[in-house]
């Protein structure tokens, strides 16, 4: 154990390094930070005897350090889009689709048919049965909200 102890810079180190490897296998920028933290706690361990558990203090210290300085930085380098398609519409809004499986009343589990595809749906006022005909309210993710459709509509 005190072979391993003596060795601990290299050791946190390596597997700095290793994180940085591991960062081009699994991308997202996070395993990066875990790396630099390793690094800079095995510089700090050569350089300044510490205690494993000094390093490991060091190590999560450096790591958020780096998390943030480096997020941010991050951000300024790697800019992120966020457009809004002008010719995405919400069509399915009023649109009047049949009832593949029973529409339950606020809770998953009817399914509708909208443009060649199933649909989860819920309903706010009544259980709507297999076969209706239903007008889509709204959409949250992948259910839609319907309402039950009377014949005069």
């Amino acid at each position: 154990m005190e072979i391993l102890f003596e060795q601990s810079p290299y050791l946190w180190i390596i597997g700095g390094i290793l994180f940085l490897a591991l960062e081009f296998v699994f991308p997202g920028t996070f395993i990066m930070f875990l790396g630099i933290g390793g690094i800079i706690t095995g510089i700090a361990a050569r350089l300044i005897p510490m205690s494993f558990t000094a390093q490991v203090v060091v190590w999560m210290i450096s790591t958020l350090a780096s998390l943030i300085l480096g997020g941010s930085a991050v951000k300024k380098l790697f800019k992120s889009e966020s457009t809004v398609d002008p010719f995405i519409k919400d069509d399915y809004l009023q649109q009047i689709v049949p009832v593949e499986t029973d529409v339950l009343v606020g809770q998953l589990g009817g399914k509708v048919l909208f443009q060649g595809t199933v649909w989860d749906a819920i309903s706010q006022k009544e259980k709507i049965p297999k076969g209706s005909q239903v007008r889509i309210l709204s959409r949250d993710n992948l259910t839609f909200t319907v309402e039950k459709i009377s014949l005069g509509d």
